[in-house]
């Protein structure tokens, strides 16, 4: 079965789907189907945003909760009720694992959510809230629960104290409560009240107070005071804190295990094999790390008070090594006001040897296989420096298509050396980064074979620097970066060197790289996440300038080669907005701008943008859209280019992405872009940036299925083109909406584009 008919069927089941009879006629005799609730707040105390935070707040309480929607329509229960009361097969299957059982409205207790809302209205500070609740009937045997809310006035905080004592505790809470969240004028919530006790407890834990709690402290409400206002007295549960709680805990000997097995039954506090460095106790029986290694992790030192952002730090460093499978820690008290402090770590296999292989597919009807085999020591100096050295080959060949393309051979090499460290010669840096900064040296070797055509080999050598700061930002800085790049067009004919020149560069790119990464996205779902990555890539600014260099007049070399002189800046910011747990709009911006200068007529082919593909407009062929109005298929012999590349791009995408089971999602997207040249060639004509930009960029819709089997997300996209930048010279409307015609074979032919891919496009 081929993948247009693979996405044929995941089409026309879809459709049938959204096109299933209703649901209603499945009911049992008597019973209506449960619609959901509607919430009508009828005073004015609260204004017009909190009454939208209450309604939404007040609608998530209610149980059950109605059948689940996909873009409007109740999907799962239509597939439950398609599928029958089977008792095997697999409709049994779609029944009871992808349907869902019909929600009756018999199963709705009025009374028991009025309870819920008001019990969630007072926990916002609506106090004197009333709720009144009925049942209305809708069409087709249908209702809805509606629930008529008062607030009533939402009571504020008039003042906050914290009732102390004579305790050390005590004082110190006291001198730290003008930081309070409870401040005079917040509304009265619940959340809030909480949100200050993990406040007071961490800083606490940061002062030494290991063993205190958030539930050691207790809030009193007095709404006595009139006017709608509360005064909140906080203390501490004086009869339920036990001793240890009371007292700050002062670090004492730590010990560091560096081989733990997980199971067995040695014991840990067999010390024979100490050694000590800098005050930590490292106890490692093989003699496989250096025990400096630990004490520029540790963060903890002997004397320190104990302090819950130290701890935290110091375990996400040992982690973060990448030498180590689990990092655990324990802490004993020694007396009233000490700590022993045990690191359990448990490494994995020091040499390991991976192989990986899998398909390699473009959306320009080309296909292939690719592979890799990587070999790691993950202690290569034992300092906690990992080698690893990758042999990686594939090639792609076409299986279909109206324009032909060469088949694709490549093979590359590379050997990675980490250290755990920031290594700068002649300078000692410490860092106490909660990530663990990397410094690393590559060396890699790529080859490329386009048959009868090109044949490109590069090499590369780099330095540079990796680390993070926080969770959310991480910054890699190549001071050092050479490239050499040798490209032999095997045919030499003047009419292919003119067809291929785009890709042909030989000479020197040295210059260096920094990047910029910031991911909001956590483990844990929110409402409105970002993500940035900025790119400045130079070569041979500082040598061209000073060589005067020119490549029509002037050129220059350095080593017997001609070297590369730019500036490449390229900018990747997306947002996703998470609408409901299982539908998220992802949409993105990019932008690419190289300026050749000097020594350099364009980027280096291996530098240029390109557009089209599965991960980039997904309605045109791969690395074959642009640049501008140039058509690359509009060539008499059919032979076609390799591929069209560019100095300048911009792209956006937006996609909604619906969850419709376990591991099926479905995607709907739209793009658009395209890539320029910074200087124009003739061999390229239309393809120069200039202020009608605008005007030239391509456009595709188009819809997918995501599936998402944990260890990876398979994504299957049709796409097709609704703008074609290259009828503008024709005096033709690029705009081609009014062309589709999906049961002509010549069109899905030509315009229907399939793709397959590993991971979400971004």
């Amino acid at each position: 079965m081929n993948l247009t008919r693979v996405f044929n069927i995941l089409i026309v089941a879809f459709c049938a789907m959204l096109a299933s009879c209703s649901n209603t006629r499945h009911l049992p005799a008597g019973e209506s189907l449960f619609r959901g609730s509607k919430v009508h707040i009828s005073d004015k105390w609260a204004g017009a945003k909190d009454r939208k935070i209450l309604v939404n707040n007040l609608v998530a309480v209610v149980r059950p909760k109605p059948n689940s929607k996909t873009l409007g329509v109740r999907l799962k229960l239509s597939l439950y009720n398609a599928a029958g009361p089977k008792k095997k097969g697999i409709r049994r299957w779609i029944r009871n694992k992808v349907g869902e059982p019909p929600v009756f409205v018999s199963a709705v207790n009025l009374n028991t959510n009025k309870d819920l809302m008001i019990n969630r209205l007072q926990n916002m500070g609506y106090f004197d809230a009333t709720v009144t609740a009925s049942m209305q009937p809708g069409k087709k045997n249908t209702a809805s629960a509606d629930f008529e809310v008062t607030t009533g006035p939402q009571y504020i905080i008039n003042k906050s104290y914290f009732i102390s004592d004579s305790s050390l505790i005590s004082k110190y809470i006291d001198s730290g409560f003008q930081k309070t969240m409870l401040t005079p004028g917040a509304a009265y919530n619940l959340d809030l009240i909480k949100a200050e006790r993990e406040r007071i407890d961490r800083e606490l834990k940061e002062k030494g107070y290991f063993y205190f709690r958030p539930d050691y402290l207790i809030d009193v409400v007095d709404s006595s005071i009139g006017n709608n206002k509360v005064n909140m007295y906080l203390k501490l549960k004086k009869k339920e804190i036990p001793d240890q709680a009371r007292n700050a805990y002062t670090i004492n000997n730590i010990y560091i295990y560096t081989d733990y097995k997980l199971k067995g039954t040695r014991d840990d506090t067999d010390k024979a094999n100490i050694v000590m460095v800098d005050n930590y106790n490292v106890i490692d029986r093989k003699h496989a790390y250096k025990p400096a290694l630990f004490s520029r992790m540790m963060i903890f030192e002997k004397g320190d008070v104990y302090n819950v952002d130290d701890q935290n730090t110091s375990l996400s460093r040992l982690i973060n090594i990448g030498n180590f499978k689990f990092v655990k820690s324990r802490f004993d008290p020694i007396t009233d006001s000490l700590l022993d402090v045990y690191y359990y770590l448990t490494p994995f296999p020091k040499k390991a040897l991976t192989f990986q292989a899998g398909v390699l597919t473009q959306n320009d009807d080309r296909a292939g296989l690719d592979g890799s085999i990587t070999w790691k020591d993950r202690n290569m100096f034992k300092g906690g420096e990992q080698l690893l050295l990758k042999v990686t080959g594939g090639f792609n060949s076409q299986f279909s298509g109206v324009v032909t393309e060469p088949n694709i051979y490549n093979l590359g090499m590379e050997a990675d050396l980490t250290f755990p460290r920031f290594e700068v010669p002649f300078v000692n840096i410490q860092t106490d980064f909660r990530y663990v900064p990397r410094s690393i040296i590559k060396m890699k070797y790529d080859y490329e074979f386009e048959s009868d055509l090109l044949r490109i080999n590069s090499y590369t050598l780099s330095y540079g620097y990796d680390w993070r700061q926080g969770a959310h930002i991480e910054q890699q800085l190549y001071p050092f970066n050479i490239t050499y790049v040798k490209t032999d067009t095997l045919n030499k004919a003047a009419d292919l060197q003119e067809l291929y020149g785009n890709l042909i560069f030989n000479g020197i790119i040295l210059g260096p790289t920094y990047e910029f990464t910031y991911n909001s996205q956590t483990n844990v779902p929110r409402t409105n996440s970002f993500y940035f990555d900025g790119l400045i890539d130079l070569s041979g600014n500082l040598l061209g300038i000073a060589e005067n260099a020119n490549y029509q007049t002037h050129p220059q070399t350095i080593f017997g080669s001609t070297y590369a002189q730019y500036l490449k800046f390229q900018p990747d910011f997306r947002y996703y907005l998470r609408l409901t747990p299982g539908t998220v709009v992802a949409s993105r911006v990019m932008a690419g701008v190289g300026i050749p200068y000097g020594n350099s007529e364009s980027l280096p082919n291996i530098k240029e943008f390109w557009a089209g593909g599965n991960s980039d407009l997904r309605g045109f062929p791969s690395r074959l859209l642009g640049p501008g109005t140039f058509n690359a298929y509009d060539n008499p012999d059919n032979t076609g280019y390799i591929e069209t590349l560019g100095d300048l791009k911009l792209e956006g995408n937006i996609e909604l992405r619906q969850k419709i089971y376990q591991f099926i999602g479905l995607g709907l997207f739209a793009d658009a872009g395209n890539i320029w040249l910074f200087h124009a060639n003739p061999a390229l004509p239309g393809g120069e940036f200039t202020s009608d930009f605008y005007k030239q960029l391509a456009a595709d819709v188009g819809l997918g299925f995501r599936f998402d089997f944990k260890i990876l997300i398979l994504r299957l996209d049709v796409g097709i083109p609704i703008r074609d930048p290259w009828l503008l010279p024709l005096n033709q409307n690029p705009w081609v909406i009014n062309k589709i015609e999906p049961q002509d074979p010549t069109w899905k032919r030509e315009n229907i584009v399939y793709n397959i891919a590993i991971g979400y496009p971004f």
